[in-house]
């Protein structure tokens, strides 16, 4: 082909999209990512006022001294709202009194949660959680029993109770930790650490005492099975089954 022939082809044209057309699939990926932006803030808002109806209707109907504090883990939540059925809520409270006992900490899972009522009720499958028991909490339970003892961790989940032995003076004991119906801790002494007056074998029980927690929030009972001595103090696992939390109070469901 001459340079001539090559002049007579008709020039290929190059095809532009229009300006208005090329712009469109990053408008859509903008759009969505606002409809996005907003399901997620709509959502997180929704979970935070679900959570303060919640920590409302536990502080009302446990009689509770501060509100506590709420959690609901899944996301998306607005879902489990529509569906009316909340996979796991989690509750921290503290300073709960009970029979004059100070629970340090209660932390407790809520699985299966069905509110109703505008969450002024909710029917809950299962509930676990933790007790804690600070050692400064239990010195006060023993000494609103005229015991005066200094308690701390000791060996192979016992507790190290100190205090005076009367007519034998001050002992450290090693006691065991047993628990009964209604929620009652009781510490027993089983082995002397030591002491300033020799007990000739003899293992003293004047500093033996329970600890009568009674009634916790939401029919938690403790649990024998799982009672573990800490440097912050005693933990002990509670549980409950098909509860009806409600704006006056619990009933078994």
């Amino acid at each position: 082909m001459t340079f001539e022939e090559g002049l007579d082809q008709p020039r290929r044209q190059e095809y532009v999209l229009p300006a208005r057309r090329r712009r469109w699939p990053t408008r859509l990926a903008i759009t969505l990512l606002v409809l996005v932006g907003l399901f997620v803030a709509a959502d997180r808002i929704t979970v935070s006022i679900a959570e303060s109806q919640i920590a409302k209707r536990i502080q009302q109907s446990q009689n509770l001294a501060s509100k506590p504090s709420v959690s609901i883990a899944g996301f998306p939540f607005l879902t489990q709202l529509i569906g009316m059925k909340l996979d796991k809520v989690s509750v921290d409270a503290r300073g709960i009194v009970r029979n004059g006992v100070r629970v340090t900490d209660l932390h407790v899972d809520l699985n299966g949660v069905a509110p109703s009522d505008g969450f002024k009720q909710a029917d809950v499958d299962h509930l676990s959680g933790t007790a804690l028991f600070s050692w400064t909490d239990m010195e006060s339970a023993a000494a609103a029993q005229g015991l005066d003892v200094t308690l701390a961790q000791g060996p192979d989940n016992t507790v190290r109770v100190t205090g005076n032995v009367p007519g034998l003076g001050k002992a450290t004991l090693q006691s065991k930790l047993s628990l009964s119906s209604g929620n009652r801790l009781q510490l027993t002494a089983n082995k002397v650490e030591s002491s300033a007056l020799g007990l000739n074998g003899k293992v003293p029980r004047e500093l033996d005492f329970p600890i009568n927690v009674g009634t916790l929030p939401m029919q938690l009972t403790l649990q024998t099975a799982n009672m573990q001595t800490s440097a912050d103090g005693l933990r002990v696992y509670a549980a409950a089954d098909h509860v009806l939390v409600t704006g006056s109070g619990v009933t078994s469901s």
